[in-house]
């Protein structure tokens, strides 16, 4: 008991004397001028409204922390805000509550009443940091992006007060000057370099050379992308992260280096030697701090510094030699070079090599790592906070800053998931604590447009004091923005209780039965009942209220929660045709017949949703290409990350899509194919050799789909026309299933406040999906 109520009093010192003289908002983010960033607020405020007036004025930040003021007068909706990005979260605000509207990744359903509401209030952010972006995300959502993409998506952070953010840096032309003038030829740059799709992998050390090389016109674009929007980010006040040097090089830097020492890494998700197994150069070799320093100059020529830096040395990486003093030194080296370059450097690093790797990484080693830097000049994002938080293990990171982060999504999958009540619950719970270094909030999924919902949730817990007291009221609330009518809150009210009710352990990754590799061995599993999903289904599609189904928002809804319908439908059918094959021919015929008619269906209802396209995915990679040839090296990049991801099929399928091309073209055909084997052989009596079955089904599906490309008239062309009535086709057609069972609700549930987990990735080498299951470790004090 003592040493517990000794424990709590160190920690709270430790919170109170935390140095937060570098992770200063009210000198960050007001390194713009007042009137840049006043004029360029407007810039995006005027899009909505020409009777807002804007005030910046950088005295007005409250303990460190962003506000803003909304008054109407005489018509007007004035703004004081303490920057730029601050009056235009503040406009958004305005937009929410008072108008019922709302603005969101893909579309935005605006409406102002005149005359303005009336309003006269304060707000104050809980922290000083809105954080935003994996390191991942770049790849999954942002690689086709052009100029415009990015504009629009700097006005969506802007209006929910990101204010640090990972900035679009041409890290790889940066690079590719750096090794030139090290002494590697442009075949050996080549072959380092992945294509784009690829490169988040790269640069955190996992894989080389895949996909690529890079060509000229790529580094170009990310070169205009970068100096535009990192411009754009400072002139609203947006704190922009630059990438530093995290130790991993190209293989070739053995060649050029006989003296200095590098350290193999181990082969990262079954690539083979030619992509895989790069080198780490030793944290103790005078080469890394020349190589860093060499980065920094090279990168900042165009970008200006902001003094918050990111590398993660040791994301998803092991190493023979990995060892307490290693890692030390690493962290001390990366350190004293940002700090060499820019003396207020702040770094700013991802938890994830701890969640990842555990057995690696034993609290004396993580304790080690993070003190190695000093306290204030490390800002950590739990980057899995709603599900794998690591404050309580790490003892609120033994006084280091962190921002509690919400991951989400990974591999920019599709299907309505999420933990709405945990977010709703536990930054608040964290934050109030009198230990804690929490110092902001972050959304950090691999990739976005998807279940934006959660999102809009986890962005709201930095103003409100205290969680939502009715998440029923909530999301009908929500609805109502989305939708422009409230005739949706019963839906909700069901979509709540079902899909977004997840408050477990299990890994939740995206990969249904539909969208994985055909197998017999698959076993689905949900975390909610199917009734409340149909319910949810009914009462949002036979509506008969004006109002609600001319807006972008509900037609999107209309097709996304069919589609979630018809996945566990088929998944219930894959059920039914594992149980038939015991059966006659007649039965297992006519079981595979209707998993199959459930597959088709899929595509038929989301044909009805541009935002269900493939095509559209791969006419932004080829649109990139300077030449024909380009363009089908950037389509080839988007079609394999989607599918095999990798050569042959390392991590198949886990950037999956369910979209309406991937169904018709590739997820059908497969498990058309499949299952035409598996009758086949029971037919002839014969014993049935999976393995085999799917060398086959790659070699006639999977690859001819990733090696072709999109021609006008290659596949069916979309009509968009009637979404709400394929939907309540659809209902009527698979609403009733006597014939099926629910799935098994499997909800692992924690059993202690420390705990941690094993790498995120499938159990098996088959890629077959078993009952979910976490390995708890306890982290004992190993050097």
């Amino acid at each position: 008991m003592r040493r517990s109520i000794v424990s709590t009093l160190l920690l709270g010192a430790l919170a109170s004397a935390i140095n937060l003289e570098y992770l200063d908002p009210t000198k960050l983010q007001t390194v713009v001028s007042p009137d840049i960033q006043k004029r360029t607020a407007l810039e995006i405020i005027a899009q909505y409204s020409q009777i807002t007036s804007v005030e910046i004025d950088p005295l007005s930040f409250k303990n460190n922390k962003d506000t803003f003021r909304l008054k109407t007068h005489n018509g007007t909706l004035n703004i004081k805000a303490s920057s730029g990005v601050a009056a235009v979260w503040g406009f958004n605000y305005y937009l929410k509550k008072y108008c019922k509207s709302q603005v969101e990744w893909q579309f935005k359903n605006v409406r102002i009443p005149f005359p303005l509401p009336e309003v006269d209030e304060i707000v104050v952010a809980n922290d000083r940091f809105r954080y935003y972006q994996n390191v991942c995300t770049a790849s999954y959502s942002f690689v086709w992006w052009n100029l415009q993409d990015w504009h629009k998506h700097i006005e969506w952070m802007a209006l929910n007060g990101i204010n640090l953010a990972l900035a679009p840096v041409a890290q790889e032309s940066a690079w590719a000057q750096v090794y030139r003038r090290l002494g590697m030829t442009q075949e050996e740059i080549d072959r380092h370099f992945t294509g784009p799709a690829f490169l988040s992998w790269l640069r955190m050390g996992n894989v080389h050379g895949w996909g690529g090389p890079l060509p000229k016109s790529w580094h170009n674009l990310q070169t205009d992308i970068q100096n535009i929007i990192i411009n754009r980010m400072r002139n609203l006040g947006m704190v922009h992260v630059l990438p530093a040097f995290n130790g991993h090089v190209p293989v070739s830097f053995a060649r050029l280096f006989p003296n200095s020492t590098f350290h193999k890494v181990d082969q990262w998700n079954k690539f083979g030697d030619e992509y895989c197994c790069g080198l780490f150069l030793d944290p103790f070799d005078p080469l890394f701090s020349v190589v860093g320093k060499m980065f920094l100059d090279e990168v900042t020529i165009q970008a200006p510094a902001s003094h918050i830096y990111t590398a993660d040395p040791f994301n998803e990486v092991r190493m023979t030699l990995l060892s307490t003093p290693f890692v030390q030194e690493t962290a001390k080296r990366i350190f004293n070079t940002l700090v060499d370059f820019d003396k207020d450097a702040v770094w700013l690093i991802q938890n994830w090599m701890f969640v990842d790797a555990p057995l690696y990484w034993p609290v004396t080693r993580v304790k080690t790592f993070i003190n190695s830097v000093p306290n204030g000049r490390m800002l950590i994002l739990d980057l899995q906070s709603e599900q794998w938080p690591q404050y309580d293990l790490y003892e609120m990171y033994f006084g280091q800053p962190f921002i509690w982060c919400m991951l989400h999504n990974f591999g920019g999958t599709l299907g309505m998931f999420g933990n709405m009540v945990t977010i709703n619950k536990d930054v608040y719970e964290v934050r109030s604590r009198a230990n804690s270094t929490m110092i902001g909030i972050g959304l950090t999924p691999e990739g976005i447009n998807q279940n934006y919902v959660v999102y809009d949730l986890m962005l709201e817990s930095a103003w409100r004091q205290s969680p939502v007291q009715d998440l029923e009221a909530w999301v009908a609330d929500y609805a109502e923005r989305r939708y422009s009518c409230n005739a949706t809150a019963e839906a909700w009210k069901y979509l709540l209780k079902s899909v977004y009710s997840f408050n477990g352990l299990n890994r939740v990754r995206g990969k249904y039965v539909t969208t994985r590799r055909p197998s017999l061995k698959i076993k689905p599993w949900a975390w909610y009942k199917s009734y409340d999903l149909f319910a949810a289904f009914r009462k949002l599609v036979f509506l008969n209220v004006d109002g609600c189904t001319d807006t972008e928002g509900y037609n999107y809804d209309v097709v996304d929660v069919a589609r979630q319908a018809l996945q566990y439908r088929a998944e219930q059918l894959y059920v039914n045709v594992v149980n038939d094959r015991s059966s006659n021919t007649f039965v297992y015929d006519a079981s595979i017949k209707r998993f199959l008619d459930a597959l088709n269906d899929l595509s038929l209802i989301l044909y009805e949703s541009p935002y269900f396209s493939a095509t559209a995915w791969f006419k932004k990679a080829r649109f990139l290409g300077a030449d024909p040839d380009e363009a089908d090296f950037y389509e080839f990049n988007a079609r394999n990350q989607i599918t095999l991801w990798g050569p042959k099929g390392e991590i198949s399928d886990y950037a999956c899509k369910q979209w309406a091309e991937l169904f018709r073209y590739y997820y059908y055909p497969r498990w058309a194919t499949f299952l035409s084997a598996t009758l086949k052989a029971k037919q002839a009596g014969e014993d049935f050799n999976e393995k085999d079955t799917r060398r086959v089904v790659t070699a006639s599906v999977e690859i001819p789909f990733v090696n072709s490309r999109t021609i006008p008239g290659s596949y069916l062309e979309p009509s968009y026309s009637s979404p709400i009535t394929v939907a309540k086709d659809m209902y009527r057609k698979w609403a009733s299933a006597p014939d099926v069972e629910d799935l098994p609700v499997i909800i692992i549930k924690s059993s202690e406040n420390k705990r941690t987990t094993m790498a995120d990735v499938d159990p098996g080498s088959d890629e077959t999906a078993e009952p979910p299951f976490v390995n708890i470790i306890p982290t004992t004090p190993v050097q």
